[in-house]
């Protein structure tokens, strides 16, 4: 049997034409026996189901530990997807994490997706157009498509962007245009406030990009990286790292933190 399609991440589930009440995913982090944010993405997981037309199981978490220690590769770092299909039926699959070699990444713009009936901005089933999205990076020889509605900046095939201005206030896209709530970004924002910058979201341009001081993507698979360019177009001050150094320790120290443990570990 040929394998299915990969979906953005690089997991495969299901496949990539379905329709999006098909199922409910997220993809996490996972090291051993133990995985990073698991009510956090139950919770994200539930959320979206709600908005599918999915049932939500009272026994979820039971369910959904069960389908994640079946799959888990305890000799490596892994992302894993974790799926809930409209039948019920509980999924994850895996694959080697690699961020490590993604600091700096080029980006083009592309058309976001868009659903009726507040499906966009949900992790369904139908993320065929977010292959098509990211193909088109690699055709353009960049590495991530971000996804652009009504001259805005929604979100990214891959990741969420965040992006810090001039004047120390980071910015991130306006969830109700559309784009998935990041955990990761969630994650560092008491961070960063902490620190003394103030993070808000709102309508994010091109241009703000290429004029801005540091813009960095954030996701469960490439963790924090700096965008470099934007369709050729130079991003952020030469140099100047700062910015995704303290989002990254950041992300470092929330994820010590952030660990559960799975029943059934050997």
């Amino acid at each position: 049997m040929a394998s299915a399609p990969l979906e953005p991440s690089g997991v495969r589930v299901g496949e990539g034409d379905g329709e999006p009440q098909d199922l409910v995913f997220t993809t996490m982090r996972a090291e051993g026996w133990r995985v990073a944010y698991l009510d956090a993405h139950l919770a994200r997981m539930q959320e979206h189901a709600g908005r599918l037309g999915i049932a939500w199981p009272e026994d979820a978490r039971a369910k959904a530990e069960a389908a994640l220690v079946a799959d888990m590769p305890t000799d490596r770092n892994s992302l894993i997807l974790l799926s809930l299909t409209a039948a019920g039926v509980w999924a994850a699959e895996s694959r080697p994490l690699t961020e490590d070699d993604e600091v700096a990444l080029t980006c083009i713009t592309h058309e976001a997706p868009r659903w009726s009936g507040g499906l966009t901005g949900t992790k369904h089933g139908g993320w065929e157009p977010y292959m098509v999205a990211k193909r088109a990076a690699v055709n353009a020889g960049a590495d991530v498509a971000l996804l652009i509605h009504d001259e805005a900046v929604v979100d990214a095939d891959r990741a969420t962007l965040l992006l810090l201005d001039d004047d120390g206030t980071a910015w991130y896209p306006d969830p109700e245009q559309g784009g998935i709530r990041s955990l990761t970004l969630e994650s560092i924002v008491p961070g960063l406030a902490a620190e003394g910058i103030p993070v808000h979201s709102g309508r994010i341009t091109a241009t703000m990009l290429v004029r801005a001081r540091e813009v960095v993507l954030l996701g469960t698979g490439i963790g924090v990286a700096t965008m470099t360019s934007l369709d050729g177009e130079p991003v952020g001050a030469e140099g100047d790292d700062e910015f995704r150094s303290l989002c990254a320790n950041l992300h470092q120290r929330a994820l010590e933190g952030g660990w559960v443990d799975l029943e059934g570990e050997s």
